[in-house]
């Protein structure tokens, strides 16, 4: 199922798992790939692989439902998709005669499904109904079989039929990032200019799809041509794009813009039956939130060295969006605990949900470390020059830490793990120092008593910022050893 594959891609893009680039070539593939579908139930009419449906079904439903072997189980439950697919083929087979008798479905057919754009459009949307242009062409190659319509109509209904499949992944795209609805475009855009193309030399893309079925499968019948017509057309799509994708994905990122003020996430129920990719979102959303809170953690800082309070302003967007964040990932690592989960998938259901209640508590502690810098600017306390020297050292660690960490959760970088105690112990001798010497200065009367009390909060909670940010170390250390590849 091309269709399948699709939107699994766009989720896998929307997660930030796969590039454009990556998604377009696995497009082609997809379409190509499905096109097996067709020339399989071509074979079925030609060999009577219909009449074996039941028993392929059931053999297959009781592999996969008795086997404890995993790999059985995939084997029984493609099996019993097949034996679905072979059975659905007889049953419209056995409405032929049917077909054959009933003047209307003739006259439909004849007069109207010959029309070019009729049968494109008629393929459209039976395949956007459906969702599978694999199903339609099964029934296009019935209808053929009957004789209700010739090779011309059956191509024009199959060029429908790739437009039409199109419809699912721009469903599944439209809660998606920009880079999902890319991907769901360039899936869209590149079937079309195939239709057109194909379109335009009609006469010579039917004469070449009698020709190749002549040649390859001799005495083959209009089923055969269909299937032939499918392949050959995704075929020649995918040879004349294959050269241009790196300046097809420039023109997607040209000219398909998103919207600035929508709060994108990473996390994509279309990867929920695929757990460790799902994992994968959750971790590349997990990354997205820490980024935010290193940000944070700057604009509301710096602020307290350099008196700028436009930076502040950002500080309760980005708490936002690491409030949704918490909530987002809790909820999504829920669903994913209600699928099967081996023991090491398991691990991570708890781990994820402890990793991003710290990092929303860093931005907690950033949002009031905010609070206080805005309160200095506007009561205009005033911090002596070793305050602000040793703010600007303790910013500095904290931002080495923030590097660290973010490399130890996104590579599994466990080596760093050490270097981000060493900088967590710096940190805690460092506020403590600090504040042995601030205190010196209220005792000397070097610093004001209200500036005094500011800064020590603040050294407060830049201690708590570490140790949030040690935790997810351990946390990545522990459990998150499945996501390292």
């Amino acid at each position: 199922s091309s269709t399948a594959i699709t939107v699994l891609t766009v989720g896998f893009v929307n997660a930030g798992l796969m590039k454009l680039s990556q998604a377009i070539g696995i497009i082609y593939g997809a379409n190509i790939g499905t096109t097996v579908t067709a020339q399989l139930m071509a074979f079925s009419f030609h060999f009577k692989l219909t009449d074996i449906a039941l028993p392929v079904l059931g053999i297959g439903f009781a592999i996969s439902y008795f086997s404890k072997n995993t790999t059985l189980k995939h084997i029984g439950e493609a099996m019993f998709g097949f034996g679905m697919m072979f059975l659905g083929l007889k049953i419209l087979n056995s409405g032929i005669p049917f077909m054959k008798d009933n003047e209307t479905m003739k006259f439909f057919f004849q007069t109207y499904a010959s029309n070019p754009f009729v049968g494109v459009l008629l393929g459209m949307m039976v395949t956007a109904m459906v969702h599978s242009s694999s199903a339609t062409v099964g029934l296009v190659m019935v209808l053929g079989q009957a004789g209700l319509i010739d090779i011309n109509t059956a191509i024009y209904i199959m060029l429908g039929d790739n437009i039409g499949t199109c419809i699912t992944a721009q469903l599944a795209s439209v809660t998606g990032n920009i880079n999902a609805r890319r991907t769901a475009w360039a899936h869209t855009l590149y079937n079309t200019f195939g239709v057109v193309l194909a379109m335009i030399i009609f006469p010579l893309f039917v004469s070449m799809v009698v020709a190749f079925t002549a040649k390859v499968t001799p005495g083959g019948d209009i089923s055969a041509q269909i299937a032939n017509s499918h392949t050959i057309f995704n075929v020649i799509s995918a040879l004349i794009f294959l050269p241009f994708t790196s300046l097809y994905v420039k023109f997607l990122e040209t000219f398909i813009k998103g919207k600035t003020d929508v709060l994108e996430t990473r996390l994509n129920d279309l990867l929920l039956g695929t757990p460790i990719a799902a994992f994968k979102a959750t971790l590349e959303e997990v990354l997205y939130t820490m980024d935010i809170t290193k940000k944070m953690f700057l604009n509301a800082v710096d602020p307290v060295i350099n008196g700028n309070e436009t930076q502040l302003k950002s500080l309760e967007t980005d708490e936002d969006r690491v409030n949704r964040s918490q909530k987002d990932v809790t909820n999504y690592v829920i669903h994913i605990s209600r699928t099967e989960l081996n023991d090491r998938e398991s691990v991570l259901i708890p781990a994820f949900i402890n990793t991003i209640n710290n990092i929303e508590r860093i931005g907690d502690h950033s949002v009031d470390i905010g609070k206080f810098a805005l309160a200095k600017i506007e009561k205009n306390y005033q911090f002596s020059d070793p305050t602000y020297t040793e703010l600007n050292v303790l910013k500095e660690k904290v931002s080495e830490l923030f590097d660290n960490t973010i490399t130890v959760v996104k590579d599994y970088n466990i080596d760093l793990i050490d270097r981000s105690l060493e900088i967590e112990n710096e940190i805690d001798v460092l506020c403590k120092q600090f504040m042995t010497n601030h205190n010196k200065r209220l005792e000397d009367g070097v610093c004001q008593i209200e500036g005094g009390i500011l800064f020590a909060d603040i050294i407060n909670h830049i201690e708590r910022i570490a140790d949030h940010l040690y935790k997810l170390n351990l946390l990545t250390r522990d459990n998150m050893s499945l996501l390292s590849n």
